[in-house]
Parts: C-alpha cells; sequence; structure tokens
C-alpha cells in the first residue's frame, strides 16, 4: 500500500513514517521543508533511505494531485499544519495552511478516489471545561474553540464531514491533546516538553508553562500508532474521534521529572493551556481500537533517555 505522508519529516509525521515503513509499507513524504535530519534521527540511517521525500506545499492543490498520482498513492496520511503559537501570530496565514491546505487534501483524495484519509484534529476544538457539563467531554458535543488553530482544526472536521456525505470521501480525524516527546519543532506542546524534560535532562533550569494545569499527556508513539490504526481501519461510523494519553497535572509531572533527575532545577510558572484535559474515548476505543500505551512515567523517561543519548 502506498502512503503519502504530509508534513512526514516532522514531529509526529516522522514517527508515522517509522511505523508505516515497520510494517512494509511504501511511504511518500510531502513536506514544504523536509527536517531530514530529524526523519534520520527518528527513522533511523537504513529506513529513512526507504522513504520518498517530496518538496512540497499544501497549498499547492496540482503539485499534491501530481504527486499522488505519480507514486500511485492509495492513502493520505495528513499531519502538515501551522501550530498554536504561530496561528495566533498569524490568523490569515493559518487559514491558508490549515483550512485551505486541509481542503486540498481532501480534494485530492476526491478527484484520484483514494481509499483513506487520516488528519490531525485536536482536542482545542473544544475550549475550556467549563462549558461543558460532563466531566468526560462526549465525542460529539458542539465545539467552543478559544483560539485560532482550535477553530482551524474544528472547521476542518466539518469539512471533512462535508467531503464524506458528498463525495464519499472516507476520512478520520484524531483531536489529539498534548502530544509530546524527542524532536517537538513548536506549538505550546513542544515549550512543555523543552522545559520540563529536555532542559533538566541537559542540565539547564527549566520554566515550565501552563504550571496549574492538569494535561492529557500523549506521548507521539502512541499518537504515531493511533494514526496508523485508523488509516488501516474500514469505514467508520465516526468521523472524528476523542483520543488520550495519561492525564496529570503538570506538578505532578515535575515531582517525577525531580525523582530522576534529583538536582533538576524547575520552575512551575502559572496558568492554563485553555482547553480541557478529559475526553470520553469510548468511540475511539470501539472502532479503532485504540488505547495509550505509554503513562507519563514510561514517556518522560524516554525523553530523558534519548536526550542524553543524542547528546552524549
Amino acid at each position: 500500500m502506498n502512503y503519502l505522508v504530509t508534513g512526514g519529516t516532522g514531529f509526529i509525521g516522522a514517527y508515522i513514517t517509522r511505523l508505516l515503513i515497520q510494517e512494509g509499507e511504501e511511504v511518500v513524504v510531502y513536506d514544504a521543508n523536509p527536517c531530514l535530519d530529524i526523519a534520520e534521527k527518528v527513522i533511523g540511517k537504513e529506513e529513512s533511505d526507504r522513504v520518498k521525500v517530496v518538496r512540497g506545499d499544501i497549498t499547492d492543490l496540482a503539485h499534491l494531485i501530481r504527486t499522488a498520482q505519480e507514486y500511485n498513492i492509495a492513502k493520505i496520511i495528513h499531519m502538515a499544519a501551522l501550530l498554536s503559537l504561530a496561528c495566533s501570530a498569524n490568523p490569515v496565514l493559518a487559514v491558508r495552511i490549515n483550512c485551505n491546505g486541509t481542503a486540498n487534501i481532501l480534494e485530492t483524495a476526491r478527484i484520484l478516489d483514494l481509499t483513506k484519509v487520516v488528519y490531525a484534529s485536536s482536542a482545542s476544538v473544544f475550549g475550556p471545561a467549563e462549558k461543558y457539563e460532563q466531566e468526560y467531554i462526549p465525542n460529539g458535543v458542539p465545539h467552543y474553540p478559544s483560539n485560532i488553530y482550535g477553530a482551524c482544526k474544528s472547521f476542518n472536521e466539518e469539512l471533512a464531514k462535508h467531503y464524506f456525505s458528498e463525495y464519499g470521501v472516507d476520512s478520520v480525524g484524531l483531536r489529539f491533546p498534548v502530544v509530546y516527546g524527542v524532536g517537538h519543532r513548536g506549538g505550546a506542546a513542544a515549550r512543555v516538553t523543552e522545559e520540563l524534560m529536555v532542559k533538566p535532562a541537559l542540565g539547564k533550569p527549566g520554566a515550565v508553562p501552563y504550571g496549574d494545569e492538569i494535561i492529557n499527556w500523549l506521548y507521539v508513539e502512541d499518537a504515531a500508532r493511533a494514526v496508523v490504526m485508523a488509516s488501516e481501519k474500514a469505514t467508520t461510523k465516526t468521523r472524528a474521534f476523542n483520543i488520550d494519553g495519561d492525564i496529570r497535572p503538570v506538578a505532578e509531572a515535575a515531582d517525577y521529572v525531580r525523582k530522576l533527575i534529583p538536582v533538576a532545577d524547575l520552575r512551575l510558572l502559572p496558568g492554563y493551556i485553555g482547553f480541557t484535559s478529559k475526553y470520553d474515548t469510548t468511540r475511539v476505543r470501539k472502532e479503532i481500537g485504540y488505547r495509550p500505551q505509554w503513562p507519563i512515567e514510561k514517556g518522560i523517561r524516554k525523553v530523558i533517555d534519548d536526550v542524553r543519548k543524542e547528546h552524549n
């Protein structure tokens, strides 16, 4: 099966690419600015040599179509996006990349009659917890995004529903919470990972944002596994799914880092991330079979080990 992975040399994309290669799939990475060093680091030198890399912008529909045709693509995994902080700084660019770009992916799938699209949505579509009566937010409730990034992701879910109902384009959206791990390039999650895990691993002080928050921590390998599982399923009843990791306070995560690194100099900055951390994941368990396998202790230990290994 031939896969096109947009943003495939990025953070989550590189782990998805690695998993697909390990499963024996043919992978074409489509990236505006390929980060081959990250890809090689995550995927491995030998495996990364098997990946075809195409430099391309998701806002260029003609190039997307040509690429999918040239490589006989059957499925698209769409991870390319402008992240939360950059969206807030440049809303016009956010709409162009995150909304128009996703429309181009769905249009490519429609024109070429591809079998599946899996795309990254976000738990930020829901907005703050006080908007909901339930402690664990159900899968199909209305959205109240509190930032541009969440609003773009909410629009994309509606767009994907339209392409399914009008044209039969089979897609699955996965609402990622805070995804952490080595290789993050930007966004709120990258700030948390850098200050809480990477800097202490290197013996540097960390000023951890959102210190008052309870976060749904999704380790990047769980995120990648959920995407690949979704890509392998037949048409699901649900069009976009809540997915989860390990729900823990930032303060508890910091205590565990201090347990691993007693000399860690960590300062928790007050504040909240701006969207709820608790979601009902009954549907993704039933329809896709996904359950998280990385508790935060295992994930934090892996990040610290990987950072130290990289820096000797």
